[in-house]
């Protein structure tokens, strides 16, 4: 997986769309080769990985069977999609180098320890890793849906119409999903996001963490920061790429098919410190305690999100709800996440029985503590 993916190293000044292309095509069609020799193997299934000439940023997932068969699952990425993942991280690559180390930004993570800053890796490295990051964790996104069999759950408990496929995309279509299709939708988007930031922790620890802690060194630890940094600015962007000309303002209540980028953001961010402060004694492996993995993760999201907001948004100010506060400090959520929390504690029994692999961590999952504070 990324342990492969994060030793490709290339050329990528003057990167054209046919090299962008073949880079991200040989990354995954060995992600794909590497699942269909192992799970899909031993369920007696299928996973076929291609590519469609959309002219629009797009990826789906089908699944041509019923949850009792064998999978016969297949995963889509447009060629636009590589091409214009690749063409915001380059562009994040010079506002990061630039503008996020003026003193007005400085001042508005002033509290942060780190302050957002790219790593003190080469230019080739910091771009390729963050688009191999970004580029793999759409697939596994993919395959999040199709592990827990989404299309079925969304036609069973969504009020719809049978579906195998589940696209995701730059634009919600001709028609706006409300009610409660919106909410499933909604629910298994930030399920197929858990699954996904999870996997991409996985491969992450398998690449960059030594064997033995006894191995640990300070440049080992310098590694792992750094491209821990690099996924999660890759992640964010594909969060705001997806976004489109949506809204960035939350809703009170779920809309259309996809959640807003902050409220993704909230969600996976702790769930990658979580995995990265086991029993507070992950600083052991990569040097930082639960203070500095917050403020490493949440400061990389936020600088994808000033590199968002203004030459493709164009706000007069910073949006209210802009920057990542947790899940608890959501204005709407005694209403959006009470929804989002009774759906999944809804269909959850039924993924559990029918999902075809992954680890329980894999799963989404509310604490107790945002129980308490949502159903109060």
């Amino acid at each position: 997986m990324l342990s492969k993916l994060y030793g490709n190293r290339m050329n990528i000044e003057n990167v054209n769309d046919v090299e962008i292309y073949r880079i991200a095509a040989g990354v995954l069609s060995e992600i794909t080769h590497d699942f269909n020799g192992g799970i899909y193997a031993k369920l007696g299934g299928n996973l076929n990985f291609s590519w469609v000439d959309k002219k629009m940023v797009t990826a789906w997932a089908e699944s041509k069977g019923n949850p009792d068969s064998p999978p016969n699952h297949e995963i889509i990425l447009s060629y636009e999609l590589a091409r214009q993942v690749y063409r915001d991280i380059e562009g994040y690559y010079e506002f990061a180098a630039s503008a996020l180390l003026e003193e007005p930004m400085i001042t508005i993570f002033n509290s942060f320890n780190p302050k957002p800053q790219l790593p003190d890796f080469d230019k080739k490295a910091i771009i390729t890793n963050m688009y191999l990051g970004a580029i793999t964790w759409v697939f596994f996104h993919e395959l999040g849906h199709l592990t827990q069999e989404h299309g079925y759950i969304r036609s069973i408990f969504g009020k719809g119409e049978p579906k195998t496929r589940i696209e995701d995309c730059e634009s919600d279509g001709e028609k706006k999903l409300e009610g409660k299709a919106a909410t499933i939708s909604h629910v298994t988007e930030l399920a197929a996001d858990v699954y996904a930031t999870y996997s991409c922790i996985m491969e992450l620890i398998r690449h960059f963490s030594p064997e033995q802690l006894d191995d640990v060194n300070e440049e080992s630890k310098k590694l792992f920061q750094g491209n821990l940094y690099l996924m999660v600015c890759g992640i964010s962007c594909i969060f705001y790429r997806f976004n489109g000309e949506r809204l960035l303002e939350p809703h009170e209540e779920p809309i259309g098919s996809h959640p807003t980028p902050i409220r993704r953001l909230e969600l996976c961010i702790p769930n990658i410190f979580e995995r990265l402060d086991v029993n507070g004694t992950g600083h052991k492996l990569h040097g930082m305690d639960r203070s500095v993995l917050v403020n490493l993760c949440i400061g990389a999201a936020e600088s994808v999100g000033f590199f968002w907001l203004w030459p493709y948004i164009h706000p007069d100010a910073i949006p209210e709800h802009f920057f990542v506060k947790g899940v608890l400090q959501d204005p709407y959520k005694t209403s959006y996440w009470k929804e989002i929390i009774e759906s999944w504690d809804e269909i959850k029994v039924e993924i559990n029985k029918i999902k075809r692999f992954g680890n329980e961590r894999g799963l989404l999952f509310f604490t107790d503590e945002l129980r308490d504070e949502v159903f109060s």
